[in-house]
């Protein structure tokens, strides 16, 4: 076992702004997880399942949007003024 493979990955606020399509790391952020695994734990129940999930193990790839996380947030997106901003 390598150093660091039992260790809670943290969640990352990226620079700038939210991209639409959130990874792992990105999305546990969004959602004010403190660890990937906390976000990941809830997937499925409070958090929504990834919109593409491929691959396994370290290779495995999964992606949210955010507007489906913003849903789950409680977020009207739909109605949102954008002519306000």
């Amino acid at each position: 076992m390598e150093i660091g493979d039992n260790m809670a990955r943290h969640a990352e606020i990226p620079v700038g702004c939210w991209p639409a399509v959130l990874r792992d790391e990105h999305a546990a952020a969004y959602v004010d997880e403190k660890t990937v695994e906390a976000f990941l734990s809830r997937v499925g129940t409070i958090w929504p399942k990834p919109f593409i999930e491929t691959g396994t193990g370290k290779g495995k790839f999964r992606a949210w949007r955010k507007i489906d996380l913003d849903k789950a947030i409680g977020g009207n997106v739909e109605s949102a003024n954008l002519e306000a901003w």
